[in-house]
């Protein structure tokens, strides 16, 4: 673990809690969804809102990916995003399990200072890759 509040990969993995699961099977199944429809109509949507600031209604999938993440310890305290550049995927669209805690950390956290945030990371299946990174180790881990 380093002090720059960028702790290195295997504290991020260590910090995921496999005692959770049910909110680990409910990741897998979300994953398997997320494979077979990447997007749907009503993941993000920006309702109008006379005289009000705009901000988006967010799908049940994205909901429970939110709470999922939460649960099983992929958005943690002990990384602090806003100091640290986010991690990009791959070629491929994939991302490393403890970047995936990054990213879960980062897009959960930021929806908090500006709406839209959580939105933009499914628009752009950054959401999606996280979802499937984490289900991915879980999945070899209860197998």
């Amino acid at each position: 673990m380093t002090d720059d509040g960028n702790p290195d990969d295997a504290t991020l993995i260590m910090a995921l809690n496999l005692k959770q699961t049910d909110a680990w099977r409910a990741l897998v199944e979300l994953d398997e969804d997320f494979r077979a429809r990447p997007h749907a109509d009503d993941d993000c949507v920006w309702p109008e809102r006379p005289g009000q600031m705009p901000y988006p209604d967010y799908g049940a999938r994205v909901q429970a990916a939110w709470k999922l993440l939460q649960e099983v310890g992929a958005v943690t305290p002990v990384y602090h995003w806003m100091q640290q550049q986010p991690p990009a995927l791959d070629d491929e669209g994939k991302v490393s399990t403890a970047d995936a805690v990054r990213l879960a950390t980062t897009i959960i956290r930021s929806e908090r200072f500006g709406d839209g945030n959580v939105g933009a990371a499914v628009n752009t299946g950054v959401l999606q890759a996280v979802v499937a990174a984490l289900a991915a180790w879980c999945r070899d881990r209860l197998d």
